[in-house]
């Protein structure tokens, strides 16, 4: 499956669930909570697409060696391996914060109509 059509899939189905949510939990649907519900939604993807892109960037690979070495050091042991954060996150955010940014375009509209 490409990213262009998992996105799609995903937007679909949160721009279909959010509303369920709405009404299930205020058992109305009002331009305010969905604004607000869709608000919520879109702080989550953002702040993930965030925490990945500042790992995937290298920025804590050198603390992360460090860290690995203090320990076996403390240990006793033979240096091993380790994988760096910026190999284990490769993959680009972009998908999180597509998602995160629609989100946040709707809720935004939806608090200017409200």
């Amino acid at each position: 499956m490409t990213n262009k059509k998992k996105t799609a899939i995903c937007l679909i189905g949160l721009f279909s669930i959010i509303p369920a949510i709405t009404w299930l939990t205020k058992k109305e649907i009002t331009l305010k909570y969905l604004s607000d519900n869709f608000f919520m939604f879109a702080l989550f993807f953002l702040i993930v697409g965030g925490f990945i892109l500042v790992l995937s960037s290298g920025f804590f690979d050198l603390f992360q060696k460090n860290m690995k070495h203090l320990i076996q050091l403390r240990k006793n042991n033979e240096p091993k391996e380790y994988v760096p954060f910026s190999q284990i996150f490769k993959k680009k955010p972009v998908f999180w914060f597509i998602i995160g940014v629609s989100l946040l375009v709707t809720s935004l509209i939806l608090a200017l109509i409200a």
